[in-house]
């Protein structure tokens, strides 16, 4: 059988720290070389970032995340991807206005997410949804219906397991359960313009700042304290609103500091008031 040659280039990514390693741990586990995987997953994801970002960002959105993903623990890494795939990418993130590194750490994010990761970036999703528990609890209570949308029949049509895996890895997004998740609760909320927006695309829906700030001790060593570098789209509203809330913090921080400068100064001419009276109160009594 001819083989035919797919042209490859390197590209260099920063990519928060901490999902490097165990990326590569679950895909050593999953018996998958890691750049041949994600040269066909990236292509897929690619094409629903086109797909689900229907506008662009606008310069002070990009901006703004870009800025964000400083707060990561970011490390370069390097990627053997295909020609096609890279080519993908940077068309898609120059034509919806995304940081490319913003994208490819999302889905980085999103490819180890164990369910109290999902949860915790969903949270809002679900609890809008009138449902507080786990998104495992939520699968397992609506796995009927879920099923019925998720056909994978095509599977037990084919008669070897390679075959299988290689159609799932190069036709299904990693995501599919995720995006079945948001775009059931979008369907069953059509009457909440907050989710009822989204309807399964994953990309456009921004995570909390503060996503993590809850979860378990156990996820302390993902050291993520601020989550919005992981986003591909934001509004200008949704920026505003966060710029406005670090600006109030701050200056309540920086009015925290001043009022405790000027509380110390306080003190320290209370007691050299008090110094100088007993002096005083004591030079009197000798002189008499």
């Amino acid at each position: 059988m001819a083989s035919t040659e797919i042209n490859k280039t390197k590209i260099l990514v920063k990519v928060h720290e901490p999902l490097i390693a165990i990326m590569q741990h679950k895909i050593d586990a999953a018996c998958l070389k890691r750049d041949a995987f994600l040269d066909k997953a990236l292509r897929v994801e690619a094409e629903f970032l086109r797909k689900e970002i229907a506008t662009p960002n606008s310069d002070k959105a990009k901006s703004f995340i870009t800025a964000q993903l400083s707060d990561l623990k970011l490390k370069p890494l390097n990627l053997l991807l295909s020609t096609e795939t890279v080519d993908l990418i940077n068309e898609v993130c120059k034509e919806k206005n995304v940081p490319r590194d913003a994208f490819l750490n999302r889905f980085f994010l999103l490819l180890i997410a164990s369910d109290t990761i999902l949860t915790a970036l969903l949270r809002e999703f679900l609890e809008e949804d009138g449902y507080s528990e786990t998104i495992e609890g939520y699968l397992e209570a609506n796995w009927t219906e879920l099923c019925d949308v998720m056909s994978l029949d095509f599977l037990f049509l084919i008669r070897n397991a390679i075959d299988a895996f290689e159609s799932f890895i190069s036709e299904f997004s990693p995501f599919i359960n995720l995006r079945l998740i948001m775009d059931k609760i979008a369907r069953d909320n059509k009457d909440n313009e907050k989710i009822s927006q989204y309807k399964g695309d994953m990309y456009s829906f921004p995570f909390a700042k503060k996503a993590f700030q809850n979860l378990p001790s156990r996820y302390d060593d993902l050291e993520i304290k601020n989550a919005i570098g992981f986003n591909t789209f934001m509004t200008d509203e949704q920026v505003k609103k966060l710029e406005d809330l670090d600006a109030q913090i701050n200056a309540e921080s920086g009015k925290d500091k001043i009022l405790a400068i000027m509380q110390k100064e306080k003190q320290a001419r209370a007691e050299k008031t008090k110094l100088f009276l007993a002096e005083k109160t004591k030079s009197e009594g000798e002189a008499k």
